[in-house]
């Protein structure tokens, strides 16, 4: 993963907690304007630091985004072992972090965010399902990308449904239904 590999644990409490602020401010903007519309400036003065604190910290809004996704994903992988978790219990995962944590949620409905969250869950599959691809009887590793893009999109479209119906459909139904439709995937 880029942009967040648990080694922020090691950043100074000053500047974990700035970039916290600003990561929240950014989530709480997304909520009523679209991330093309957010301006720095306005996202520092949500988050309560001055430019020169966001620029210390991030290149720009995308790296803003990108942090959290990193992040969600580390914990993720902190959390489940793919080997031995199971892809149900995995995807159940994903749909109960996202019914705790909605702000995540507003990225799927930005267009300028969701083929971002698509491509960041298509590093995420590919490190994960990587060994279970390559040991399907129908992978042909020339056409891998194929595959892993096929899934990533899979996923999110999945979630976006989910969010779009207002999380109707309980998590472990969708995680059963995410395994499935994967599942030729990795036949």
């Amino acid at each position: 993963m880029n942009g967040f590999d648990g080694g922020e644990k090691k950043l100074n409490a000053g500047r974990a907690r700035s970039m916290d602020l600003i990561t929240t401010a950014l989530f709480e903007l997304l909520e009523k304007t679209p991330f093309a519309q957010i301006t720095i400036s306005e996202l520092c003065k949500k988050a309560g630091v001055a430019r020169k604190t966001f620029y210390r910290n991030f290149k720009d809004k995308t790296a803003v985004v990108e942090r959290l996704v990193d992040q969600v994903f580390f914990e993720f992988q902190q959390k489940y072992d793919f080997k031995t978790s199971g892809a149900r219990k995995i995807y159940k995962y994903w749909y109960e972090y996202i019914l705790c944590t909605k702000e995540f949620s507003a990225m799927f409905f930005d267009p300028d965010l969701y083929l971002f969250i698509v491509e960041k869950i298509r590093e995420f599959v590919q490190i994960e399902v990587e060994e279970a691809l390559h040991n399907a009887a129908s992978f042909d590793p020339l056409h891998a990308d194929y595959y892993l893009s096929f899934a990533a999109s899979g996923i999110a479209s999945l979630m976006r449904e989910w969010m779009k119906n207002e999380y109707q459909t309980p998590a472990d139904v969708m995680a059963n239904m995410t395994a499935r439709l994967l599942g030729g995937i990795l036949m």
